[in-house]
Formats: C-alpha cells, structure tokens, sequence
C-alpha cells in the first residue's frame, strides 16, 4: 500500500463520512481506493464524505508525528492487521496507531482479559495470576489497560516475560489512566503493543471506550471477565463475543460476571483450570471450551435438589445460602437457583 493510499484513508478516518459503513465496505475491505472518494466528487458525495480544515491538519500532524516516533499506522489490508471485516455488529476502524512491536503475522493465541476498574483485591490477585499463567503457556494477554483488573492481567503477563496488548480509548501518545504510564512503557518497551483508533493525543473517550472493547472481543479466541460489577464496561467485552460466538469465561461471585453467566459465559474456578481449557480448545479454528448453550438448563428448585441429594429440605436451604453468600450459587426469579461452580 502506497503513503498516498494510507495517508488517504487517515485523512478520512479524521474526517465525517454519512454513510461509514459502506465506505468501510467498499473501500476498506473492497476495491475502491480512498484516494479515489477524496478525489471524485461523485464518490464523495456517495458516501457522504465531508473534511474539515481542523480534521486536516489533525491528520497531517499525526502522519508526521508518527513517522518521526516509529509508530505504525495500521489499516485493513497491512500485513499484520488483526480485525475481521464488517458483519454481525462490527464495523473495523479504518486505521489504528500501534506503539511497539506487532508481527506481520497474527499470534494463534491471543485471549482478553477484563473486569472492574474498582476491584477487589481479591480480582487483582487473581487477574495477575491468569495473566501470568496464560502468558506462559503461550498466550498474548488483551486488555484495555484501565485501573483494577485490567492493569493486573497485562503486570501479571509482563512478570512471565509474555506479551500483553493493551486497547486504548485514548491517544497512544496521551494513554489514559495517565497512573499506568509507566506499566505501558513496560508494554511498549518489551514484546508487547499499545493500540489506538483515537487521535495520536485524544483525550478519553466513552465512544472510543465502547470501540475497544468490540476490538478486543475481535481479535481475540476467548474473553475472561474476572470480576465486574452490573455495569461494568467489561460486560460490554464479554457481550461482543457472545454474539461472535466466542468462548466467554467469568469467575462467579460478582454481580456482572453472574449476570454473564446467565447469557451464555461458562464458569472457571482457578488460572490452572483456566489455562487447560484455552488448551483444550487449541487455538483459532479449534475445539470448544464447551459453551453453555442454555445456561438455566441446569437450575433446579430447592425440592428437586433435595431428591436428588438424599438431604432435608432444610439442609438444603442451608448450603444454598451458604452457596450464594460465596457467589457460587444464584437465585433465579420463580424460586429456582443455579449452582455456578458445577452447572448442569
């Protein structure tokens, strides 16, 4: 691809297109060159195609910015480009800003890491130690880089001298949090890579927040969500691979990772348990890690348990209040309750 054919497609990107979608399928994914829309005033007007001065000189400072820092401006069609065209629900950016090292060719295992900003210490332990124990069998930890779960699993990969990607929501010469700038230095100075569909100093973005995380469930085999609470932004991660038909993993016990759980996550009790289902499915184009295709198939009422375990109807009421005090079963509406640790 030529620097006229990129700088084109940056300079789009930057600019205000009515009808993205096609141009993105057209263009971005088909044959019609982007310097072609900016230069023919009938494409142009096909797709909506206005640029503003501001969103012109935006581009113009980025592209050299980027040449003088060595950063990579990766659009569809590059080698190394890691996000699947337009369709069910996804629409791919037309360029992203890469800081540090990223291959040519796609690592076979990479697996999202997310959860709560505001977690326990609990969740951090345990999002250390899945990043750790996943990186060192091979896996590029994803994640988006944020306080709390986020920031665990991409240290924990660091610590087992793997590689970890971190999705952005704003610029990748302003990351945000700025707290964990230097934890991206460490990701950008070692095998790892930060991502950005933002400007090159965008500031924090809730839109660009909510693209990420469709990036993340993209490009990655599974997404794990450790810990998060009912509206958490990692639901949103969690949610995108559940409509692409990924593997969803969530650790029972918080409000948001229950709920998951409800949709269609399975449940993981531990990195080791976790690491040997990645295995089992072996990679992209795998196995399954057995998708819980009717996750309330296995919800039962205290009266069924009670046959079927020999016990009281009173100790059962006991261990299912034991149970959902340590997230490991949930009530249902209509008096049933699901035993997230061992669903049926």
């Amino acid at each position: 691809m030529t620097d006229e054919e990129r700088f084109a497609r940056l300079l789009l990107h930057y600019g205000n297109l009515k009808d993205r979608r096609g141009f993105t399928r057209d263009c971005l994914f088909g044959d019609i060159p982007a310097r072609a829309v900016l230069e023919d005033p009938v494409l142009r007007a096909h797709y909506g195609v206005v640029v503003s001065p501001a969103a012109r000189e935006r581009a113009e400072h980025d592209w050299r910015r980027a040449r003088t820092l060595g950063l990579r401006l990766l659009t569809p069609g590059d080698p190394g480009w890691f996000l699947p065209p337009p369709g069910a629900g996804f629409s791919p950016p037309g360029v992203l800003f890469a800081r540090g090292r990223l291959d040519d060719v796609l690592p076979p295992k990479l697996v999202c890491i997310v959860g709560s900003r505001a977690a326990s210490r609990w969740a951090t332990d345990l999002a250390r130690d899945c990043g750790s124990w996943l990186a060192a069998d091979g896996w590029v930890i994803v994640s988006g880089g944020a306080l709390g779960v986020d920031g665990a699993a991409h240290e924990g990969a660091l610590e087992a001298s793997g590689r970890t990607w971190v999705f952005l929501g704003s610029g990748v010469l302003a990351p945000y949090p700025a707290r964990h700038a230097g934890l991206f230095d460490r990701v950008a100075a070692s095998e790892g890579c930060l991502f950005s569909a933002n400007h090159l100093y965008g500031k924090p973005d809730k839109a660009f927040f909510v693209q990420r995380n469709a990036f993340m469930a993209a490009c990655a085999c599974a997404v794990v969500v450790v810990e998060a609470s009912s509206v958490s932004g990692s639901l949103h991660t969690a949610r995108f691979a559940l409509r692409w038909r990924k593997p969803v993993l969530a650790q029972p016990g918080s409000a948001g990772c229950n709920r998951i759980l409800l949709e269609g996550a399975v449940p993981f009790r531990d990195p080791q348990e976790l690491v040997e289902g990645l295995a089992r499915r072996g990679g992209p184009g795998g196995g399954t890690l057995g998708e819980n295709k009717n996750p309330l198939s296995g919800a039962l009422f205290p009266e069924e348990i009670a046959a079927r375990t020999g016990n009281t109807l009173t100790e059962v009421f006991q261990q299912l209040q034991i149970g959902e005090l340590n997230g490991e079963v949930l009530r249902l509406p209509g008096g049933r309750y699901l035993n997230l640790r061992y669903p049926e």
